[in-house]
């Protein structure tokens, strides 16, 4: 009897959340896609669905952890590109950096960069979205610190976000999975996680709980940085080559996957199946207007639109809470 009420109570929990309706929305798409192209509900297609949300995956994945804790970071992009630039210049002929040794830069500058963002915020105290909007204008400056574009000719890099498991399963979407699964674990069984949906929730309440919130949100943009420079990689291999201007608006749109998939703007709420589903629907509606030859500005309009409107839902859903209490 008390396992059945437990499974009621879980049951009740999860269609609470964000993650139900979002599924319902997904396969109304791929109905719709299907009916427009035929050619929609392929299996080719479909990898390159899954391989294509590979960036916005991972850098999602750091802002995620910044978001629940109550942070902002839309510095994401730019550290990706900077990451990614900086990188393909290191494995040119003149430089010749080792591979690992290129991995090992690329993540201690994106870790460094998050460091500066995390500072800046708990030691002196300015708005995330200030602190994060200037490092995002002057770390994508830097990312013109060359007028080259290299190819990328290193067989690793090349086949970090290339490869298919069995020809069908991109290596990308195995790395995304890995990294949601363990964060889902850290959130859900370590004191870090807990403490981060406090600190979200109430950060003077936190503070008073003893938790050190400075240090706290601090390694969460390390942590951003980290998985930015990841994604950086990802996206010089998907490519082919380094360009300073990659990845620029990334983070509009890691953001309006973060928050669809039920992550409160203002903290201490979410998780990251949520996550995932809306990453899939978001590719999902990118790769259905390209195959309807909808106009680029059109695709733009669209995805402005759709931030706006999850939004506008996360600040409906924070409003019903306040009445509850």
């Amino acid at each position: 009897m008390a396992n059945s009420r437990k499974r009621y109570s879980e049951l009740k929990g999860f269609l609470r959340t964000p993650t139900p309706t979002l599924i319902g929305i997904y396969i109304l798409m791929i109905i719709i896609f299907t009916i427009a192209d035929r050619n929609f509900l392929t299996i080719q297609n479909f990898k390159g669905i899954f391989n294509n949300f590979a960036v916005f995956g991972v850098m999602a994945a750091g802002v995620a952890i910044v978001m629940i804790a109550g942070g902002f970071d839309l510095s994401i992009g730019s550290v990706a590109g900077f990451v990614g630039m900086l990188s393909s210049v290191l494995m040119l002929e003149n430089f010749a950096v080792p591979t690992p040794l290129v991995f090992i830069i690329a993540i201690a500058i994106g870790c460094i960069f998050g460091l500066i963002n995390g500072l800046i915020i708990t030691k002196i105290g300015i708005n995330p979205i200030i602190t994060t909007l200037g490092t995002l204008s002057i770390i994508r400056g830097a990312c013109y610190f060359s007028d080259l574009s290299p190819r990328i000719y290193n067989v690793v890099i090349q086949d970090l976000g290339r490869k298919f498991l069995f020809n069908t399963i991109p290596y990308t979407t195995i790395y995304i999975v890995v990294f949601f699964v363990a964060l889902s674990l850290i959130l859900k069984f370590t004191r870090f996680g807990r403490d981060l949906y406090t600190i979200g929730g109430n950060e003077t309440l936190a503070r008073l709980a003893g938790i050190k919130v400075d240090r706290i949100k601090t390694i969460t943009y390390v942590l951003s940085g980290f998985f930015s420079a990841i994604a950086g990689l990802i996206l010089i291999s998907q490519l082919g080559s380094g360009r300073p201007e990659y990845a620029v608006g990334a983070e509009l749109e890691v953001l309006t996957i973060v928050v669809l998939g039920g992550v409160a703007v203002g903290g201490g709420k979410g998780d990251y199946f949520g996550i995932f589903i809306a990453l899939v629907i978001i590719q999902t509606i990118s790769n259905g207007m390209v195959m309807m030859d909808v106009p680029i500005f059109l695709r733009q309009v669209v995805k402005g639109a759709l931030l706006v409107l999850v939004i506008s839902i996360d600040a409906l859903r924070s409003r019903q809470r306040l009445r509850l209490y």
